[in-house]
């Protein structure tokens, strides 16, 4: 076989194959997540704060949102969720051992479009809870 002819068959099929190949379809941009670890948040009552829970998030962004603009707001974020545990109590009122999700997301997710805009955090998992130590948990209400 001519080597110039294969050299200019090569190319021609690579072509070739291209034009007849089924365009592909665009993939929707996949949701992202960004993980928030180690946040000490309180547990108070009655003024005082009696133990901190070592919580683990995993915050849901909108699909096709950068994380890095997420993680540049991470330290701010944290330190406003902490200050607002002192505020908004995420304490349980039956288990100090553990934190109020529902309390907490809906805090992080005001924090959030603060933060970095609205609409752009969809959704706040609490992946893990594990507390500095364990604290005796209130009496149950005497039934009546």
């Amino acid at each position: 076989m001519d080597r110039r002819l294969l050299l200019f068959a090569i190319p021609a099929m690579a072509l070739a194959s291209r034009a007849f190949a089924a365009p592909e379809a665009e993939k929707p941009a996949e949701a992202a997540w960004v993980t928030m670890t180690g946040l000490a948040l309180p547990i108070v009552v009655e003024d005082r704060v009696i133990n901190h829970i070592f919580v683990e998030l995993k915050l849901h962004l909108k699909p096709g949102h950068p994380l890095e603009q997420v993680r540049a707001k991470d330290a701010a974020m944290r330190d406003a969720l902490v200050r607002a545990g002192h505020a908004t109590l995420f304490v349980l009122p039956t288990n100090y051992n553990r934190i109020n999700e529902q309390a907490l997301a809906r805090s992080l997710m005001q924090i959030a479009s603060r933060e970095v805009g609205r609409g752009v955090v969809t959704r706040v998992e609490v992946v893990r809870q594990t507390p500095r130590m364990r604290v005796r948990n209130p009496a149950p209400p005497p039934r009546t």
